[in-house]
């Protein structure tokens, strides 16, 4: 959905290069800063696991992102990073990462704001896993409603993304190709947006967990949205959702 080559390269004028060779000591937690990895691959590992013992660990590789959940949200990084080769990072601000996604359009800063908070691992409280009103009181002619009996697939692994999907009533189940239970989604979260905005097949499995009540965010409706926005806004999109992929590699999700 996103030509993720075309956008970075309308990036060139907002950010700079960064080369480090293996030998040198570098921060890739500055803060203020964000990274996308040009070329090279770096070891990121995360807290011991208090039950396991065990360090989760993911590798880091060309086009993979460091640091935007925590530039937007102005927190620390959190996890921690050893280069395996020599690397080339293209370096964002994040003042201006900040200022580009605070004047986006609604729908944009909410899939922002979604995937900050998952992949920060905020509580719900913090409203940050909700669609904002406004966007769905704005938009309710244009979305479809749709009704699914508990036990039946939404959608399942492999399957061609068409929607970001909207939970008004019950719970969703996401469920891994080996029929391991993921996580639930409740009334006001979302779920599928990763998939549609990469253009990819779906990863998991979405069922109901109980009778549920969707709004349906189709592709027309979500290209158009995410295109009258700045390239840095759908590029910290994409971003987000990549980091979020890895971050749940990292913890063992999927």
């Amino acid at each position: 959905m996103i030509d993720f080559d075309n956008l970075y390269a309308e990036l060139n004028d907002i950010s700079s290069l960064v080369k480090i060779t293996i030998d040198e000591d570098f921060d890739f937690n500055v803060k203020d800063e964000a990274f996308v990895i040009e070329s090279g691959s770096l070891l990121a590992h995360g807290d011991l696991d208090s039950k396991t013992g065990i360090r989760g660990t993911q590798t880091y590789g060309v086009g993979d992102p460091i640091g935007f959940a925590e530039a937007i949200a102005c927190k620390e990084k959190a996890f921690q990073f050893r280069k395996l080769s020599n690397v080339t990072l293209r370096k964002f601000k994040a003042v201006d990462i900040r200022r580009e996604v605070n004047a986006s359009n609604v729908l944009s800063r909410t899939i922002i704001r979604y995937s900050i908070a998952r992949i920060l691992g905020q509580k719900k409280s913090a409203g940050n896993f909700y669609f904002e009103e406004n966007f769905i009181d704005v938009n309710q002619k244009a979305l479809t409603r749709l009704d699914i009996r508990q036990g039946q697939a939404i959608f399942t692994v492999n399957t061609k993304p068409r929607a970001i999907f909207f939970i008004e009533k019950g719970s969703v189940e996401v469920v891994s190709s080996k029929q391991k239970q993921l996580t639930v989604l409740r009334a006001g979260e979302c779920f599928g947006e990763s998939a549609l905005i990469n253009d990819i097949p779906h990863r998991h499995s979405a069922v109901a967990n109980t009778d549920v009540s969707l709004l349906l965010i189709e592709r027309a409706r979500v290209l158009k949205e995410l295109d009258s926005d700045q390239p840095l806004v759908r590029f910290t999109v994409v971003a987000l959702l990549k980091r979020l992929a890895l971050m749940n590699k990292l913890r063992g999700v999927i």
